[in-house]
């Protein structure tokens, strides 16, 4: 991919500054990197990113000639001096910069337990005050249809006997996201959507780190009345939109394998004062 071609480039030209890794530490780079760069189009999931966290260790318990490898416990990263950025060997990064939204999904879906453990890691969203001023609706089975027949009441559509509006079907799982602003006369209300926003966005990012296919979804009917009062909103709350998750189709890890699609100039989001 063109993303990992510019990494490259990056790194070399920081060998020419003089700055140059043992030997020992360029294989085992290599291995991280082979192993990030498979992250995705193999197909799995959360556990590689823990077991790549981990890495292994030696057990020294055991008899120096029959020593055997076991995950470490997990380590946070070292926030004493600022990293190198690399987005092909980092996975945040990696999971950042390779992110798309995957209109068509396989029925597959993360569990309920799984949600809360992704959605308690992203509410470490900045957050002024605080407050979280957001939460999330779980969408299944025929709670789709239900919001289908909102969708259609929202937009006065009349449908035959029998029909139903089949957009929300098209995953097996939705996640309504919700502003809900707090009273707090320091954080105004269109900083506490902001925050809401982001919270939905690094839930993005954290279901496609663990292997899911993410597509936020809305539309001028989001907050009619009709949807509104199925998502039983109070006043303040602000429906956000849905995001449609699911497994990631084959033909779109085949895509992805040889996607050429480069990320945009950063200049363009620059300027100073």
């Amino acid at each position: 991919m063109s993303k990992h071609k510019d990494s490259s480039e990056h790194r070399g030209s920081k060998k020419h500054s003089g700055a140059k890794k043992p030997k020992k530490d360029d294989g085992a780079c290599e291995v991280t990197k082979g192993r990030v760069r498979s992250h995705f189009l193999d197909g799995e999931t959360g556990p590689w990113a823990k077991k790549l966290a981990a890495g292994p260790t030696t057990d020294e318990a055991s008899d120096p000639d029959e020593q055997t490898l076991r995950p470490a416990h997990r380590q946070g990263p070292d926030y004493s001096v600022p990293s190198s950025i690399d987005i092909v060997a980092d996975p945040v990064l990696h999971a950042i910069s390779t992110r798309r939204s995957i209109s068509k999904l396989d029925p597959e879906t993360p569990n309920d337990s799984d949600l809360r453990e992704l959605i308690h890691a992203v509410s470490s969203v900045a957050d002024h005050k605080g407050l979280k001023p957001w939460r999330f609706i779980i969408i299944r089975g025929d709670d789709r249809i239900r919001l289908g027949k909102a969708l259609d009441d929202a937009g006065e559509v009349h449908r035959k006997a029998g029909e139903i509006n089949a957009k929300p079907l098209r995953a097996e799982l939705l996640l309504a996201l919700v502003a809900s602003p707090q009273d707090n006369p320091k954080v105004p209300e269109w900083e506490q959507h902001a925050t809401a926003a982001g919270a939905g966005h690094l839930l993005e990012l954290a279901l496609w780190q663990a292997g899911w296919g993410v597509m936020w979804r809305s539309g001028n009917l989001t907050n009619a009345p009709a949807v509104r009062r199925l998502h039983r909103l109070k006043d303040k709350e602000l429906l956000m939109g849905w995001l449609y998750i699911g497994a990631v189709p084959e033909r779109y890890r085949q895509r992805l394998a040889h996607s050429t699609r480069p990320l945009p100039d950063p200049d363009q989001f620059l300027d100073t004062l």
